[in-house]
């Protein structure tokens, strides 16, 4: 049976479709308001793209700009190095930079939309999430070192096919396979199969580094050999576009602190771009684009689930075990928590951005929301990183004015603060995890044998002093010390000792105390002087008792 259609009902059809595939996740509206706005974030929610028509993204800041939009993929590994510095080193080199946690397929589809964060209060510092119609690009740079992190999805490999063949530009990164069965189960070669090459488990020496070598047909361009004369970088034609594989991920790993090197790989990196955009035109006009700001953006992952209190933003090509634990084990872990740290409560939920590879996490306090990147392959380890990441944001019980005041020696939210209630977690979650509590804070003894020679007052978070010992040792001295107190008194005196700090401190709410200052505030919390406790475990206090 065969349907007519009069010319009125096709241009009808036609308006439908053009405005459903235009339509953002979130119901559209002609104007949104302050309220709304003040409302959405505090809910959890990702606005509608009309916020851009009067908060439009930021200028990003490129030195001589080209015109070349690259993509810097973060979905299959992520890392901070890719992160925060690879964008700004682009930009730096004339291209604009735009990093990525969403899955490829979401991000290349032309009618679909980003999440990002846009500037809407700078004197608060409140940076809510909207979705933004999907950018443009010329060229897209994907990495994974970690043979065991994220796949590349079927419906991202396709994506990034038809991206190749439209004129875009592809630059893959990856370190040698450990062996032949690792090599032909790597998702990462999969996709590079798809483009007739691979990585396998041999290397060569290039630049001083260990590259895998490639095996690529007599299609592919040889632009880099090892000293045996493999192949360990190679480039080639595919439809009207480009791809460039690589057996290291020098290129774009360089840490900040290496300027020189930074120099010499950022001229490595503009040729390859430059090399591989070539069959697309320069995508141009104004370049405004998301910014990560510290956090785990430009654009974030575009599957959410809303657990009221906790909004969890994942990729399609999340580990499945990996979102059970979020979904299971993670709001049990936060009321643990904020049980044993009780803490005024924030007026928005915890953002957690469950992002890919392995390699720890990042808490965001300096603008809101907040949120708490987990970067693990294990479900201990999302829960392990969850709560140190969470234990950053608490500051322990507000005053009676409910306020926060004083400033500590050891930070109020610092590493040993976060790593203490992180011990805490694994020890509850695994019983074998209870002899490695409190990152095993009886190790104290194997530098430090009578547990009294590391002296916090001068060691503490000194970078000059900690080479003495070694970084973080002063770390589990504070454990043991917290430890011995628990021991004695219970858990409670932790955030006791916080509340009186938070009342005694409140008319001078920014004073930093001295170590005195904070030992006077702990032993009012647990009713008995610690003075000779802490001068025999080998604090250089100034004074001897209370």
């Amino acid at each position: 049976m065969s349907v007519q259609k009069t010319g009125l009902q096709v241009f009808s059809l036609v308006i439908i479709l053009v405005i459903f595939s235009c339509k953002s996740p979130v119901e559209q509206s002609a104007v949104i308001t302050e309220a709304e706005i003040d409302n959405a974030w505090k809910k959890g929610e990702t606005l509608a793209e009309t916020v851009f028509e009067k908060y439009p993204l930021p200028l990003q800041k490129i030195k001589t700009d080209k015109g070349i939009n690259v993509m810097v993929d973060l979905v299959h590994q992520c890392k901070f190095n890719t992160m925060w510095t690879l964008p700004s080193r682009l930009n730096s080199i004339g291209f604009r930079a735009i990093g990525s946690q969403a899955s490829l397929h979401a991000v290349l589809d032309p009618n679909a939309f980003s999440r990002v964060r846009f500037n809407w209060n700078d004197s608060l510092k409140i940076f809510p999430f909207a979705w933004h119609p999907n950018f443009e690009y010329n060229v897209i740079i994907s990495h994974q070192s970690d043979h065991n992190a994220q796949e590349y999805l079927p419906e991202e490999q396709e994506a990034l096919i038809q991206f190749v063949e439209n004129g875009g530009g592809l630059v893959l990164f990856g370190m040698a396979p450990p062996n032949d069965s690792v090599a032909s189960a790597w998702s990462f070669n999969h996709l590079c199969r798809k483009f007739g090459a691979e990585l396998i488990a041999s290397t060569n020496l290039y630049n001083d580094k260990k590259y895998s070598v490639i095996h690529a047909g007599s299609e592919w361009e040889v632009v880099h050999r090892g000293t045996n004369g493999d192949a360990v970088g190679v480039c080639r034609s595919v439809g009207k576009g480009y791809v460039s594989i690589f057996g290291h991920d020098e290129m774009i790993s360089v840490r900040r602190k290496d300027k020189e090197e930074i120099e010499r790989q950022n001229i490595r990196l503009n040729g390859i771009i430059e090399k591989v955009a070539r069959g697309k035109a320069p995508v141009g006009g104004e370049p405004r684009y998301p910014v990560s700001g510290g956090g785990g953006g430009g654009i974030y992952p575009e599957i959410e689930k809303n657990f009221g209190d906790i909004v969890l933003f994942y990729a399609a090509n999340q580990k499945k075990e990996l979102i059970k634990t979020v979904e299971e084990d993670l709001p049990v872990a936060k009321k643990l928590v904020e049980g044993w740290l009780p803490s005024k409560p924030t007026q928005e939920p915890m953002y957690l951005i469950l992002s890919s590879g392995g390699g720890g996490g990042w808490a965001v306090n300096a603008f809101k929301p907040k949120e708490n990147g987990i970067i693990s392959l294990s479900p201990m380890g999302v829960l392990s990183i969850f709560a140190h990441e969470l234990a950053h944001t608490m500051h322990g019980p507000v005053n009676d004015d409910g306020g926060v005041a004083g400033i500590t020696p050891i930070p109020n939210r610092g590493e040993a603060h976060a790593g203490w209630f992180q011990g805490k977690v694994d020890a509850w979650f695994q019983d074998e995890l209870k002899e490695k509590a409190v990152k095993k804070c009886n190790s104290l003894f194997e530098f430090d044998p009578d547990g009294s020679s590391l002296d916090l007052v001068t060691h503490y978070e000194n970078e000059a002093l900690r080479t003495e010992y070694g970084k973080g040792k002063d770390w589990i001295k504070t454990w043991w010390v917290w430890q011995k107190l628990d021991d004695r008194y219970g858990p409670a005196w932790y955030p006791r000792w916080k509340y009186i700090q938070h009342t005694r401190w409140k008319d001078t709410p920014g004073h930093h105390l001295s170590w005195d200052e904070m030992v006077e505030d702990m032993s009012i919390a647990v009713g008995e002087d610690l003075f000779p406790f802490l001068n025999e475990a080998g604090l250089s206090l100034e004074k001897k008792t209370m």
